[in-house]
């Protein structure tokens, strides 16, 4: 539903998904970044809602927890002003499509 859309995760946390739940997204760090069950949930392990706008606050928030991660905040800053028009558009029209897919 993204596409090549890049999404915001910084996240270490691992966890399997459900039995019975379908793999929606992965990455090479984290075998199992969004799943599906039925028509009535849809977890992510990201934020594909991520309005740019709104992401300094969490850099800020968040900045011990980042830099423990290795995660670079300039880049990571820089990315969020780059997508700031992509990223909410792919966010907003990947929720739409799965709430249409499964007829909600």
């Amino acid at each position: 539903m993204l596409g090549n859309v890049p999404v915001l995760h910084w996240y270490g946390d691992q966890f399997e998904i459900p039995k019975g739940a379908v793999r929606l997204a992965k990455t090479e760090l984290c075998p199992n970044q969004a799943f599906s069950v039925d028509n009535h949930i849809l977890a992510l392990q990201f934020h594909m809602e991520a309005d740019p706008a709104v992401i300094e606050s969490w850099l800020i928030g968040h900045c011990a927890e980042l830099s423990n991660a290795g995660i670079d905040i300039p880049k990571l800053r820089e990315d969020a002003k780059r997508l700031r028009q992509e990223l909410p558009a792919a966010g907003k029209a990947a929720c739409i499509a799965w709430l249409e897919q499964n007829h909600l």
